[in-house]
């Protein structure tokens, strides 16, 4: 009897299950029955605000598929005039909500083709190219984009959306961990807002600010935006997982425990479009607690998933944090291992973006081989010292004081001229280097989306050549640091020697 009444309870929730589905099917088909009788401009942006409702923003993708069909088919009664164009647009999105991100690029890039120069969707076209860019992190392709958007608005004078596209310009810094890079367009976005007819900055640019200071673990700043960002959130659409997230990276800074169930708060939203980013700040929550079991499974199963690149910035960035986690459980080995996976991934990333013209994901590299080579020293010091206890016996007490006291002495002089050394590098890399490197960078992209680029190379070349030098100047300079480093080591050590005997 209960395994019947069982039975008709699973039944009558499939039937309501079906029902439910052919109505979302059923109000979409309604909706789009209209649309032959609009004309152009008006069926155009009908069909637009559906495509983002029933596929951008959907909260499931199970009827992605039935839903793009519906579109496109309503698209093809229509009176609209790029039909090409938007069809291999609404493909594109279809394709980047399922995470076939390369699929996505192809019709994007077609839709482009379709659309032309000077058509309106160009910018909307070229905004959703670079967020596939993104989420493929080919960054370097992504700037270009955004790059080229914020020439169309500037033409137009979209002050609005000009707004947008340097937020979105920072949020790809933040990725890059360029952090003064990404202030300073977020600064050129709040100059813009306040001239703006209504003298507000969106509530997006404070969050993102946040977000910086949050990365550079600064919490009176971060604190100081975040209340900005609810203040501001009253004049803008607002999605309430920028205040859990803003929440949570609070808590992180304080170490409150609480975080945890504050980032699987935002984790568990569907709305979160930064989904994988969340699971990380997850994981190193987990790790900022000694709970690396959790951490490991988060990493694993992230390092498994289908939607990262290989090789790609976030994977190098996961085999890093899986070093520091196998480092908290004093597993030198393993740390090793995946500091040395995450160089490796990192490098190999590096080399792809490079033919590309792309340079930003290398300057992380320097960061992931000093964490390995610490993890290489580590392990030597764990196989020495047992090794020292095998020769407790055979080794007098006072050659064993005297090498102790040599090891000690030769250690505290590496520490001291490493973490001078590393300073003066960071600095420079900070504030030379990558100045001097963006120069370049912004240079060579004027020059190629010149119309004369001829011209343009003639009047920027003293610029480009004044960046090059300089940029040459500063490389020399950290070259001869590291030398001189490795010059007084030797000596040092030598010296050291020396005494002892």
């Amino acid at each position: 009897m209960k395994s019947r009444t069982q039975k008709t309870l699973l039944l009558l929730l499939v039937c309501l299950f079906f029902s439910l589905t052919s109505h979302a099917d059923e109000s979409l088909s309604e909706k789009v029955k209209k649309l032959p009788d609009l004309p152009p401009k008006a069926a155009q942006e009908l069909l637009y605000q559906l495509t983002i409702s029933y596929i951008s923003t959907a909260s499931d993708t199970d009827h992605i598929a039935a839903n793009k069909n519906i579109l496109l088919a309503a698209l093809e009664e229509s009176n609209i005039s790029t039909k090409k164009a938007f069809a291999y647009e609404i493909e594109a999105l279809a394709a980047k909500k399922l995470r076939k991100m390369e699929e996505a690029k192809r019709y994007i890039l077609l839709a482009l083709k379709e659309a032309g120069e000077g058509k309106p969707q160009i910018a909307r076209l070229l905004n959703i190219l670079a967020f596939i860019e993104t989420d493929l992190e080919n960054y370097m392709g992504a700037m270009e984009s955004y790059l080229m958007v914020g020439k169309i608005y500037q033409k137009n004078r979209d002050t609005a959306r000009l707004v947008a596209n340097y937020n979105n310009i920072a949020d790809l810094y933040i990725k890059n961990n360029l952090y003064e890079e990404a202030i300073n367009a977020l600064n050129q976005a709040t100059e813009l807002a306040t001239k703006h007819k209504d003298g507000v900055a969106p509530y997006f640019i404070y969050q993102n600010k946040a977000t910086v200071y949050f990365y550079l673990q600064n919490l009176d700043s971060l604190q100081y935006y975040a209340k900005k960002t609810l203040s501001a959130r009253k004049s803008f659409p607002y999605n309430i997982i920028a205040e859990h997230r803003l929440k949570y990276m609070e808590l992180f800074l304080k170490k409150d425990t609480a975080v945890i169930d504050a980032i699987k708060l935002v984790a568990n939203n569907y709305r979160d479009q930064d989904h994988i980013f969340t699971t990380i700040h997850l994981a190193r929550a987990y790790l900022l607690f000694d709970k690396t079991r959790e951490a490991k499974e988060l990493i694993l199963k992230l390092l498994s998933s289908p939607a990262l690149k290989d090789p790609g910035y976030t994977r190098s960035i996961l085999y890093d944090l899986l070093g520091d986690t196998y480092q908290k459980e004093k597993n030198f080995e393993l740390s090793s291992r995946y500091y040395e996976k995450g160089m490796e991934q990192s490098l190999l990333n590096a080399e792809n973006m490079m033919r590309t013209g792309s340079i930003l994901t290398f300057l992380k590299y320097d960061e992931i081989k000093n964490k390995y080579v610490l993890a290489q020293e580590n392990m030597k010091v764990k196989k020495n010292y047992f090794m020292l206890l095998m020769a407790l016996a055979l080794v007098l007490i006072v050659a064993l004081f005297f090498l102790y006291r040599s090891a000690r002495v030769k250690k505290k002089y590496n520490e001291l001229m490493y973490n001078k050394l590393s300073k003066e590098i960071s600095f420079m890399n900070s504030h030379e280097v990558r100045r001097y490197l963006s120069n370049i960078q912004g240079i060579i992209m004027v020059i190629q989306m010149s119309e004369d680029k001829k011209t343009a190379y003639v009047e920027l070349e003293d610029a480009l050549f004044d960046s090059a030098e300089h940029l040459d100047n500063s490389i020399r300079n950290i070259v001869n640091k590291l030398h001189d480093h490795t010059e007084s080591s030797y000596r040092h050590t030598g010296s050291a020697y020396r005494h002892t005997g």
